[in-house]
């Protein structure tokens, strides 16, 4: 019963190893996505097709891929190319290629179309809106939010009370960080209203 007991234990271990192997290179796999996540932050941000400020387009992050939505509302999960990290690939979109321009200003698709920042070369752009205060998710003063503005430093509260910190951008777009999740949001021209990635908005 020994000599069993003992033939059991070395069969176990043998079998905990060979797992261990067969799970390392997910484990890997895993590990190099999240890196991939960390890279390409030189695409996030707001951006206006073909360089028109009313076609408005924008570029998330939530760790480990991107969020892109285009001008017409279309959105897809992105993730940057295996090769170059300044080029971008919208696995929704029939994996259209999107390479970022040396000084970041452009991104030029394989499709033969390009996003430009907005407000870009505008000799200024102008003042930065004060979102200062109290805000309201969608609209309902029973899902108050908060912003403090300092400079073009934020620091948010949602209305579940999770915080965040977050910057302009450009004149009228910022870009948050809860926890790690990028949010991007595109101030209104009047500086009543906040219309974020996720699909949610905040007014005063």
């Amino acid at each position: 019963m020994r000599k069993l007991s003992r033939g059991l234990a070395r069969a176990a271990f043998l079998v905990a190893g060979a797992v261990g192997l067969l799970m390392q290179p997910e484990m890997n796999n895993g590990w190099a996505a999240a890196q991939r996540g960390s890279q390409g932050s030189g695409f996030l941000g707001a951006w206006c097709a073909q360089g028109d400020p009313t076609k408005h387009a924008s570029i998330s992050s939530n760790g480990v891929f991107f969020n892109l939505t285009n001008e017409s509302g279309s959105t897809s999960i992105g993730h940057t190319d295996a090769g170059s990290e300044n080029v971008l690939v919208a696995d929704e979109w029939q994996f259209v290629q999107g390479t970022l321009s040396s000084n970041g200003n452009q991104i030029n698709w394989s499709n033969g179309t390009f996003w430009a920042r907005c407000n870009n070369g505008g000799g200024g752009g102008g003042r930065r809106p004060n979102i200062d205060g109290a805000w309201y998710r969608g609209g309902s003063h029973s899902q108050a939010c908060y912003i403090t503005q300092r400079g073009r430093n934020l620091k948010l509260t949602n209305e579940s009370g999770s915080t965040a910190t977050g910057s302009f951008d450009d004149k009228r777009h910022v870009t948050t960080n809860w926890n790690g999740t990028t949010i991007g949001g595109t101030i209104a021209k009047g500086g009543d209203r906040i219309d974020w990635d996720n699909g949610t908005y905040w007014t005063r």
